[in-house]
This record gives structure tokens, sequence and C-alpha cells, in this order.
């Protein structure tokens, strides 16, 4: 019994060991459990804190992308903004909406500058390039090559453009500014010494040139009056005469005096007059060149208008173009002169060459000139060349032996360097009384265009019937009408199917018109600003 007992106690102190190995074993597992369970907490805890820190630092890195890139492209729109010019890029398929009320000059695109082009200079066609560009023909100007110069010309300049706006330092491209200084020099000699380069006739705001000698000072005062008492419009007029000769100073003085918002501006300050020697209607381009304004209605002083002048700022061709020309009356068929000389010297044309009435040799005028607008950022290169075609031996010798005075030179000259334009579509029409002074069945009166609403926007000739003929009768406002064939010498339109009666607005106009003139000739009675013909 003692020896069971013994074993007992052994038996039973193995098996507390035992027990107490298993209670020390889960105690520790729970002490380490109670230690892990924090490790992992912590863990977890730095892990989400990282990938917090991670998606802050991303967050950080696409908003510094997003600050760089608005950074960028404001830096871009402000290079933009300082462009001098913002030719527009019209195509077929961009301007097919306005196809129904225009014709959209959809030019054919001029090869780009680029950084290789100089390296032609040094080529062993270079002498033959740089004659090309910097020789001038002995007896007249030769037109072919006047439009590659011009062309050229544009090139560089549509390069040099964003360069210059960028601010960008122009040493680097040394050779190509060097090319654009002499070739703006020999083709538009006459901006210095008053502007540096063309980079300095930049235009602000919108207004109405227009140019007034002691001739027109009497059309003027009337349309002008017109503008301001009658159609209470304030848009800004500059008018622009040649020098001290040309307008009066007491009548310069009248018109800055009576005309809110008007000033007058002697051309041979602005343009060198040495050159261009003006004279009659190529003193036109370059007042809107010479401009203070970016946007110009350029005006004859016999226009009158049936709506304030600056809706035409906000006519869809004029918006998509930046230059709304009109047409002239359709006059002398079989004009072949236009077309042929056409041919001598433009290279490639714009889509509306081949539908216009020269091409066709169904007229001799095409365009009339009495309005033009243009957006001079938008087609700056086009001006220049129309201002180039006035020059004075292009136009004794060239421009106005083919087409009358300055008319053709505005579209043609675009043409030269495939700047685009919009013609309205209606062809120029005929403004007064049926039977007054011609066919009694047919309307005779004065030169109307009409708008893209085919409505009565503007004529020229004045308020009298023929101010050429009859110095004290008026026009009558009772009918217009649109045809093709006309009896020129009593300025009537031969066809009577599209007879018009004009609306009481148009007829009340008319007769205000008429008596504000008969007011400016009673005020300037027995005065210095009198005109011999009133």
């Amino acid at each position: 019994m003692k020896f069971l007992s013994s074993r007992a106690v052994r038996i039973g102190s193995a098996v507390v060991c035992i027990l107490c190995l298993c209670l020390l074993a889960i105690h520790t597992l729970n002490i380490r459990e109670s230690e892990v369970a924090p490790n992992e907490e912590e863990n977890e805890r730095i892990h989400l804190i990282l990938e917090e820190q991670e998606r802050q630092k991303e967050e950080e890195e696409r908003l510094k992308e997003e600050e760089d890139s608005i950074a960028y492209e404001k830096e871009l729109q402000s290079i933009d903004d300082r462009r001098l010019v913002k030719e527009p890029i019209i195509t077929f398929n961009n301007s097919d909406h306005l196809l129904s009320k225009y014709y959209i000059a959809v030019p054919t695109p001029i090869a780009p500058w680029t950084n290789d082009t100089i390296s032609l200079l040094y080529s062993p066609l270079g002498q033959r390039i740089e004659a090309d560009l910097f020789t001038m023909p002995e007896e007249k100007p030769d037109f072919k090559l006047l439009t590659y110069q011009q062309r050229i010309f544009k090139s560089i300049l549509q390069y040099l453009d964003p360069l210059v706006s960028a601010q960008v330092d122009i040493s680097h491209y040394k050779d190509t500014w060097d090319l654009y200084q002499r070739l703006e020099n020999s083709l538009y000699t006459w901006i210095r010494p008053y502007q540096r380069s063309v980079f300095d006739m930049r235009g602000e705001g919108k207004g109405i040139v227009m140019c007034v000698g002691d001739g027109q000072f009497k059309f003027a005062v009337s349309s002008i009056h017109s503008i301001r008492s009658i159609l209470k419009s304030e848009i800004p007029i500059e008018v622009f005469y040649i020098d001290k000769n040309d307008l009066s100073a007491p009548r310069r003085k009248y018109l800055e005096s009576t005309f809110s918002n008007l000033k007058t501006v002697a051309i041979d300050q602005r343009i060198n007059n040495k050159i261009t020697r003006f004279g009659g209607w190529s003193l036109k381009p370059y007042a809107i060149l010479a401009s203070q304004f970016e946007e110009v209605i350029l005006m004859d002083a016999d226009v009158f208008f049936f709506r304030k002048p600056e809706v035409l700022f906000s006519d869809a061709g004029y918006q998509a173009t930046g230059a709304l020309f009109f047409f002239d009356r359709t006059l002398f068929d079989h004009y072949y002169t236009g077309r042929r000389w056409l041919r001598s010297f433009l290279p490639t044309m714009s889509s509306f060459v081949q539908q216009s009435r020269w091409w066709k040799t169904t007229s001799a005028h095409e365009q009339e000139s009495g309005v033009v607008v243009m957006n001079k950022r938008k087609v700056l290169y086009g001006l220049l060349s129309v201002c180039k075609m006035n020059d004075k031996a292009e136009r004794d010798k060239v421009s106005y032996d083919r087409s009358y005075g300055d008319k053709e030179t505005f579209w043609i000259g675009f043409e030269m360097v495939q700047t685009p334009y919009a013609f309205v579509r209606s062809v120029g029409g005929v403004i007064g009384g049926i039977g007054d002074g011609g066919n009694k069945s047919t309307v005779c009166g004065n030169l109307v265009h009409l708008g893209a609403d085919n409505r009565p926007l503007w004529w020229n000739g004045g308020l009298l019937r023929n101010k050429n003929k009859w110095a004290s009768r008026y026009m009558k406002f009772e009918h217009f009408a649109e045809g093709e064939k006309w009896d020129f010498d009593n300025s009537c339109i031969k066809e009577t199917d599209k007879i018009r009666k004009l609306n009481q607005r148009e007829r009340k106009l008319g007769a205000e018109y008429i008596k504000l003139d008969k007011l400016r000739r009673e005020e300037m009675k027995n005065t210095e600003l009198e005109d011999e013909d009133d």
C-alpha cells in the first residue's frame, strides 16, 4: 500500500506538473496573442497612413500637372492674343452653311515657311530666288513677281508672328528675320518712317473710316448727319484726307466740332506720301491700314445706310472670313480683259474666282468699294496686298489700267495672297422711282446694295437723283429693283420682274435724309464751307 501510495503521489505530481505546463503554455499564448493583436492594429494603422500619404502625393502631382497645363494653356492663349495676324482657316466644310447667302472665297493654302526653307537661299538656286524677291522691272510692275514676293512675305510673317508674340530671342532666327525685313522694306516702303515694321500696325476697337477732300465734304456732312441724328449711332469715325491742301482747315474744324466721336486724320502723317503720292481712290485701302481701329467699315462720303452701320460687324460672312464685300452692277458683257489678266499672274486662286463675272466675262465691273468691311487682324495680308496694288507705279501702270479705279483691287489683292473673303450674293440693284429719269416701266435711281437678308442695306451716289447731272433734284424713295441688265446712261434696271416697294420705315428714312441735306445747304450758304455746286 505504501508503494502504491508513493507511486500515486508521483503520478499526481506529474499530472500537476503537466497541467501547470499546459496552463503556462496557455498563459504564454494568451500573452503573445495579446501582444500580437496591438501590433497588427498598429501595422494596419501605419499601412493606412502610408496609403493616405501616397494618395495625397498623387493628388498633389495631379493638381500640379493641371496647374501646369492651365498655365501652359494660358501662356499659349496669351501668345495667340499677342499675334499680329489671326487669319481664319476657311474650308468648304466649315463654310458650307454660308453659301446660300454669300460667295465665300475658300483660299488655296500657301506652303508654310520652315526652319529649313532659309537654306534654299544658300543653295545654287539662291541667287535666282533673291533676284526674284528683291529686284524690280524697269518699265512697269510685274504682278506675277509681285504675287510671288507677297506670298513669300506672308509665309515668313506667319512663321515669325508666334515667335515674336512669345518674345523669343529673335537672334536665334537671324537669317529669316533679316530676309523678312528686306522683303518688307522692298514691298511696303511707305510704312516708314511712321512705323518700324508691319508689327507696329495694330488697331483697337471698331469704327468707320471715310476719305474726304474738299470735293466730297458736302456729301460727307450729310452722310455723317444721317448716322448721328437719324440712325442714332455713335460709332467712332475717322475722316482721312491726304494733306492740308486736300481738306481745308475750316472744313476739318467743322467736322470735329459738329460731330461727336469724330476726328480728322492726315494720311501723310501715317503713310509716306512721298512714295505713294496719293490721289483720288488710292487713299482708301491705306486709310483702312492707317486707321486706329482693328475692325473697320470703309465707306464713301456719298453712302447712306438704312440701318446702323455697325450691324455689318455682326454679318455672318464677315464674322467667318474677316472681310465683307459687295458686288457692283453687271455692266459691259464680253469683258475678256479681266480674265486674261488674272490668269497672267495668279498661280492659284480661291474658289470664288471661277464663279465671278470677270472670269465668266459677263461684266467689266465686279466689286463696289463704296462700303468695305475688314477685320485687320484677320485679313492684314490681304489688306497689305490691296495697298500695294494702289501704290503709285502699280495703280498708274497696271491696276487702274485693267479696272475702274480701286474697286477690283480689294478682292484681287486678297487673291494675290490667298486671304479669304465673302461677297453678299446679291448684285448691285437700283433704288428710286419707277420712270424717274428713264423708261416709265423701270426703276431708275441710285445704286443700292442688299444685305444678306435681301433687304436694302446701303446705297451710294448721295441723295441727288444724279449728282453729276442735276445739282438740286433729289432721288425718290419708292421702289428698288434687282437685275443684270442696265440702262447705264439713265441708271435704270431694264428688268421689271424683281421690282419691290420700299417699306414705310425705309421711305421715312429717305425723307428725313433729304430734309437734313436741305438744312445743311441752308446752313452753309454764303459761308466758306459752301460748295460752288450747291
